[in-house]
């Protein structure tokens, strides 16, 4: 059975869309975005935390590096073409952090909760370990997504995924 794929996955060698960048909050679906979005840069201006950058072909991707998602919508407000809207009780998007355990120095025995702190949605837990430091677990039906925890992790143990939008 072949799928179609568009252009921007093909030149990634994403061929089965997994790999699709973390648009803004409330953005369309992959394809749909693509579509409507024409790259004129406002809610990457009008983010306050500055995590929405230009990516490839000048569309706006996420980038937690530079901070978090506030969810203020100031983004979807500023979307003149439609890629961005959001819907009464939707979800902003479907990004959840996750830890890897390989890299994560709790896990080697350091006291850290670096990913903790920062946790509004108190998504990450540091349950107490008998003779051990406390691991953090995440709890993905708290976890925003918002991308407190991933720039303020010391070592880059977390990563932020996403799964393919659902809203059309």
């Amino acid at each position: 059975m072949s799928t179609a794929i568009n252009r921007m996955q093909f030149l990634r060698g994403d061929y089965s869309g997994k790999n699709s960048p973390i648009r803004p909050p409330w953005s369309v679906s992959e394809k749909k975005f693509l579509e409507i979005c024409n790259g004129c840069g406002e809610c990457i201006e009008q983010c306050p935390t500055n995590i929405i950058k230009k990516g490839r072909g000048n569309y706006p991707v996420i980038s937690f590096s530079a901070g978090e998602c506030l969810f203020c919508g100031d983004c979807v407000e500023t979307c003149e073409p439609g890629a961005l809207t959001a819907v009464n009780d939707q979800l902003p998007w479907s990004v959840i952090a996750s830890i890897n355990n390989d890299n994560c120095i709790a896990f080697k025995g350091i006291e850290c909760r670096s990913c903790y702190d920062p946790c509004n949605a108190r998504a990450i837990n540091m349950p107490p370990r008998l003779g051990g430091v406390s691991i953090p677990v995440i709890n993905t039906n708290n976890c925003s997504g918002c991308g407190a925890c991933f720039s303020i992790c010391p070592v880059s143990a977390i990563t932020m995924n996403t799964s393919q939008h659902t809203q059309q």
